[in-house]
């Protein structure tokens, strides 16, 4: 058989086409390279490649082995819980609030449907086009955050946009654009450690303009984590992380003397909320006592006097759903979250691709961040601030940030098998 004709069946059993285009040029360096030593040894071109193709084996099991080992995969675990925790969120809102209160359930079937096709979109798009766009990324997402800084809608003291008239946005909004533009931009050569902290600094000046301490924290949670997974020196790293955390700790110590009473108040609630339980501490009394009387097995039957507050369906979600639950409930949701945590950084470890490792450590450090922190606040042992719960929160744009996230991860593991045989 020659060795075209042997290529081309084993091409015919591979149904991806990229694959085939690399499986074609690595079976046809193999073939050149054992042609080469069988000549040497005496053979004559024609019987030197027949010889060759015949020691590569059956081409029908060749080309099924390859097909099977380099075609694009679906990772249906993680989409799996991605959907089953989707559509958790949704049951919960639709017990809740079926006799009617003012969340829309409507809503959030629109909310959830949009993150799940979202999701499936970004998970057979080559996300590998978009690493070119990295700097043209950061500079629409700066751009964007500017137009906060003159916006006149305020929710809470914080601007937000206006969407076509439609619905309005906070500066989180911008989170998934500056994933992609760190994940681009940490693969430019021109890229080093003290670049990286000057574009952070400048950025994180815009989110802090904002108003956005939510916005802030994950912002910077995910520049950390993604500079210190990509290939820039660590020692550089651990130095000017240091002086940019002792000179945000001065600052803070310095502006101290202009935080007002209340702001005090706010952080000793924390510590000691039965001292300020008719103001800032009734709210930490309250989550706490709400988690004491859910019990192993909740109240899912009798909700009628539970207070559905804005609070309690988005930020306080974990509470929600643990006196709903039960603190059996509560740990059955939380080992989820967490089975999904591992799942992602079991997908980091397998991704070669840089830029996809980039794009996993950025949304594992995000999901992370609001599963632990949402959770942690709504048990007592973090602060409060404003951090939604994924896929249980009620809103369509954490349901959407989040489904980008996912859907990026499925993206990356999709391809991975690609980028590996690509650098063989």
């Amino acid at each position: 058989m020659r060795s075209n004709h042997f290529l081309d069946e084993v091409s015919s059993y591979i149904r991806s086409k990229e694959a085939k285009k690399y499986i074609e040029a690595e079976l046809k360096a193999h073939l050149h390279q054992a042609k080469t030593e069988l000549v040497k040894k005496g053979y004559t071109e024609d019987e030197a490649e027949e010889l060759a193709v015949r020691k590569m084996g059956s081409p029908a099991v060749i080309g099924q082995k390859m097909d099977k080992l380099h075609r694009p995969k679906i990772d249906w675990k993680l989409m799996s819980m991605f959907l089953f925790m989707s559509a958790s969120g949704l049951f919960l809102f639709w017990f809740l609030f079926k006799n009617g209160h003012s969340f829309s359930v409507l809503k959030q079937v629109y909310s959830i449907t949009g993150s799940v096709i979202l999701a499936c979109v970004l998970l057979f798009f080559d996300y590998r086009k978009l690493q070119r766009w990295g700097w043209a990324f950061f500079t629409i997402g700066c751009l964007i955050l500017v137009q906060f800084h003159y916006s006149n809608v305020l929710v809470n003291g914080s601007p937000r946009i206006n969407i076509m008239g439609l619905f309005s946005v906070d500066s989180i909004v911008v989170l998934p654009l500056l994933l992609l533009a760190w994940a681009g931009m940490l693969q430019s050569k021109k890229m080093n450690v003290y670049l990286a902290a000057i574009l952070y600094i400048c950025s994180a000046f815009l989110f802090m303009v904002t108003v956005n301490l939510q916005a802030v924290a994950l912002y910077s949670l995910m520049v950390a984590v993604m500079v210190w997974k990509s290939g820039l020196n660590k020692r550089k790293i651990l130095i000017t992380a240091t002086v940019l955390l002792t000179t945000c700790v001065s600052l803070l110590l310095i502006s101290l003397k202009n935080i007002r009473a209340y702001q005090f108040e706010r952080l000793f609630a924390f510590v000691t909320p039965e001292k300020f339980s008719e103001t800032s501490g009734y709210i930490y009394l309250k989550l706490e006592r709400l988690i004491e009387d859910a019990g192993w097995f909740g109240h899912f039957g009798s909700l009628g006097a539970f207070d559905f507050s804005n609070e309690m369906m988005t930020d306080f979600i974990f509470v929600t759903i643990t006196y709903t639950l039960g603190w059996t409930g509560a740990l059955f949701i939380g080992l989820l979250f967490l089975w999904m945590i591992w799942r992602i950084s079991l997908i980091f470890r397998t991704v070669k691709d840089p830029f996809g490792k980039m794009l996993v450590s950025g949304s594992f450090a995000i999901f992370t961040a609001q599963v632990t922190v949402s959770i942690g606040m709504s048990l007592g042992l973090l602060p409060i601030i404003s951090v939604s719960l994924p896929f249980m929160s009620y809103g369509a744009l954490s349901a959407m940030i989040n489904a980008f996230l996912f859907g990026l991860v499925l993206s990356v593991y999709h391809k991975k098998d690609m980028i590996r045989m690509k650098k063989i």
